[in-house]
C-alpha cells in the first residue's frame, strides 16, 4: 500500500505509512499525567502497524503510563509547526485492563502532583 497525499487524510483514515512519507510530518500528544506535550515516534509505529489507522492505536506516555484521549498531526517548520489534523483517538483493543490501567496511572499522577502542591 502506498501512502497518501496529504490533501486525502482525513482522521479516520491517516496511518504511519503516509506520514512516514514526509520527514517533516510528526505526532504530538498531550500526557494528561505528565502535564507535557510528547511526540510519538511515526517510525516505531509503521515497523508493526504502517497501514493501520492513527485513529484505532493506543498511545501510551512512557512515564506515568496514562493513555493519549486524541493525537495531533503537525508539519515542522523553521521554528514552528503548522498544524494538520488533530485525530480523536477510538482505539480498536481497549478493555477492561486497559480501562484499570488508565485510571490508577491517572490517579498515581494526581498524587503526584498533589505531593508538589500544584493541581
Amino acid at each position: 500500500m502506498r501512502a497518501r497525499p496529504e490533501s486525502d487524510w482525513k482522521d479516520y483514515n491517516v496511518t504511519a505509512r503516509d506520514l512516514v512519507a514526509d520527514s517533516e510530518v510528526y505526532i504530538t500528544f498531550s500526557c494528561l499525567g505528565c502535564r507535557v506535550i510528547k511526540e510519538a515516534n511515526v517510525w516505531k509505529i509503521g515497523a508493526r502497524l504502517a497501514d493501520d489507522a492513527i485513529q484505532r492505536l493506543r498511545f501510551r506516555c512512557s512515564k506515568c503510563g496514562v493513555y493519549a484521549k486524541d493525537v495531533a498531526i503537525q508539519r515542522r517548520q523553521s521554528r514552528s509547526s503548522d498544524p494538520i489534523l488533530r485525530i480523536r483517538l477510538n482505539p480498536a483493543h481497549w478493555d477492561d485492563g486497559h480501562e484499570t490501567a488508565h485510571r490508577q496511572a491517572l490517579a498515581r499522577a494526581e498524587k503526584a502532583w498533589a505531593a508538589k502542591g500544584e493541581r
